[in-house]
């Protein structure tokens, strides 16, 4: 008759138990998130939390049941289960797709760094940078936003771009080391199943997927850097366009569009990353970089 190794049996025992007893903790603790905030409504639409991220509870209630069974269907439960556990999971926080619906005062940023010579020396002369003084100190020192009869220029914030502004106040608010930044990113792509291979989804669904995974194809490199432009004060426009294929053909490929002093110049992070091409302010058919083929301009 075999002889049972006793002490193997017990070693294994005490394995499963480690197991069973980390998924219920985990377990546990999820619901007591839940159950901390649960309430009894829903976001009809992504909005911006207080922490300045993305979420849509009532894509997240129908997405995920089994959440919304243990939490119900307030935002603020919702949304405390993808910061807490949900993002670990791969769970999302809205639709592939969504539109965002954001609130921008009018601002002239040039006309608030003229007057008022000591914010730049203290803020520098990004617009984003001007208008975040205001938004704390400006307001309630009665400073001006524009000049009477003046044009003014709708506000980009680091509100609108949350995740952008975090990036730039740790790398510099500089457009050399955003596009750097992203260069940086992991490529992740090419049949993946989550990550969608033409510019449908628009370039906040791709930015945000990138700032939050680190990781994703030529739309998100292309996202990113466009947020972070945005936010430096320039107009940056994402192409959803092509490029020639070796083998023949082509292949879809995401890039962004800058005009400075009347000149369209291509900022392209992912191509310096997949052949060390630099398509860093360069031009459409400039020697030595790739052969863009234009299709459509993104939606935000």
């Amino acid at each position: 008759m075999r002889q049972v190794n006793k002490a193997a049996v017990l070693k294994g025992v005490i394995m499963a138990f480690k197991i069973s007893m980390k998924k219920l903790i985990f377990a546990v603790l999820a619901a007591s998130v839940c159950i901390m905030f649960k309430a009894q409504s829903v976001s009809a639409a992504p909005v911006f939390m207080p922490d300045g991220y993305v979420f849509d509870g009532e894509f997240y209630a129908s997405k995920y049941p089994d959440i919304a069974y243990i939490c119900g269907y307030d935002i603020p439960t919702m949304y405390q289960h993808y910061r807490t556990f949900g993002w670990l999971e791969g769970r999302m926080p809205y639709a592939p797709g969504s539109t965002f619906t954001v609130f921008t005062p009018e601002f002239d940023a040039a006309y608030y760094a003229a007057y008022n010579p000591d914010v730049v020396a203290a803020y520098g002369n990004a617009p984003a940078k001007l208008y975040e003084h205001y938004l704390w100190f400006g307001r309630l020192e009665n400073r001006r936003t524009c000049g009477a009869g003046g044009v003014q220029i709708p506000a980009v914030t680091r509100w609108q771009y949350p995740q952008a502004a975090a990036v730039l106040d740790a790398v510099g608010w500089d457009m050399r080391k955003a596009y750097e930044w992203c260069v940086g990113l992991d490529y992740y792509g090419h049949g993946k199943p989550d990550m969608p291979e033409n510019g449908a989804p628009g370039t906040r669904w791709f930015a945000n997927y990138g700032f939050t995974y680190h990781k994703g194809n030529c739309f998100v490199f292309a996202a990113t850097f466009f947020e972070m432009a945005k936010l430096l004060g320039y107009e940056p426009r994402q192409v959803d366009g092509q490029l020639p294929l070796r083998r023949g053909g082509f292949g879809p490929h995401s890039w962004d569009e800058i005009d400075i002093d009347g000149v369209t110049y291509v900022y392209d992070p992912e191509c310096m990353w997949s052949v060390g091409i630099d398509a860093y302010h360069i031009y459409y058919g400039q020697k030595g970089t790739w052969r863009y083929v234009f299709g459509t301009y993104m939606s935000e």
